[in-house]
């Protein structure tokens, strides 16, 4: 099944259950980027998907059809009570949603039909008479969500347009403010088995301290893939790497995923995870703070 080519329902439909499984797998409670993130590592095709970029027809304005699928497919979930969430809080697994069997589930006789009468309602009450196609249009997305996916995007973008020895230095420098002190042996193997760092770590609460390596890729078309990751454990091994840290600013497959989990320990950072640790460690960035209005403002009474 190609997800590219399925028909615009047939999209929403295909969403529905890896947003349960991962909702299931953490407990019943994720944020929606967290939620878009973990679908992506699950599966290439929505991986791939979530990228895609199209050019609106109205505005000639570029945007991701993921994301109004997506929103449609918690929107569905919540219409047939697996999910339940507001504007300000994460989504959150209703008790039919944390015990419903994923596998078994039928997606379009359980969610898409019965969730059509839904969008007939919502589109009958619209104050101004438009018709709510499922097809073109996008539930809002929270405010905070859309200041996240913008300077994620923002970000993504810069670092995109890095050479690849800047890339390296921005990894080093964020590796560093997470405790990793390199050394001059770092310099001399990169570029030696796929190498780009050499370090330690130790860890203040036991003053246990180990090697690490670490390869940086950064890459603007392709993920990624299992190949790579086998490599890569093979230089930890001939350097003899207590773990590594594999670091690029797109993704990596479902394959190299489980790759990494097998042998010695890597820890992989994605392009999603980039963005997180930017923020957490504010590293070249600078904070600013700004309000949005609460729904208070918008009512007309």
């Amino acid at each position: 099944m190609n997800l590219k080519t399925l028909s615009s329902e047939g999209k929403i439909a295909y969403l529905i259950k890896p947003i349960l499984k991962v909702l299931q797998e953490a407990g019943g409670q994720l944020e929606r980027s967290e939620i878009k993130e973990r679908i992506s590592d699950l599966d290439d095709q929505i991986a791939e998907y979530s990228e895609l970029e199209k050019k609106s027809k109205k505005t000639g304005n570029t945007y991701k059809e993921f994301n109004f699928k997506f929103n449609f497919a918690i929107k569905d979930l919540y219409f047939n009570d697996f999910v339940t969430y507001t504007d300000t809080s994460p989504i959150t697994l209703t008790e039919k949603g944390l015990e419903v069997d994923v596998d078994t589930l039928d997606v379009q006789k359980e969610i898409i039909e019965t969730s059509k009468k839904h969008w007939e309602e919502l589109s009958k009450n619209n104050k101004k008479n438009k018709v709510i196609d499922i097809n073109d249009n996008e539930e809002e997305t929270p405010p905070e969500e859309k200041i996240k996916d913008d300077f994620k995007e923002i970000l993504l973008n810069a670092i995109s347009k890095m050479s690849p020895k800047k890339f390296e230095a921005f990894s080093r420098a964020l590796l560093n403010r997470m405790g990793v002190e390199f050394t001059e042996k770092g310099v001399q193997i990169s570029n030696d088995g796929g190498i780009d760092g050499y370090g330690y770590h130790t860890d203040a609460n036991d003053f246990r301290t180990t090697r690490v390596i670490i390869q940086c890729k950064r890459y603007n078309v392709a993920p990624v893939s299992e190949p790579e990751i086998n490599q890569f454990l093979g230089a930890m091994n001939k350097f003899q790497a207590d773990y590594g840290v594999f670091i690029t600013n797109g993704r990596f497959t479902n394959a190299a995923r489980i790759a990494a989990r097998e042998g010695s320990p890597i820890t992989l950072i994605d392009g999603n995870d980039l963005v997180k640790l930017v923020i957490k460690y504010e590293l070249y960035i600078t904070p600013v703070k700004t309000y949005v209005l609460d729904e208070f403002y918008n009512s007309e009474e």
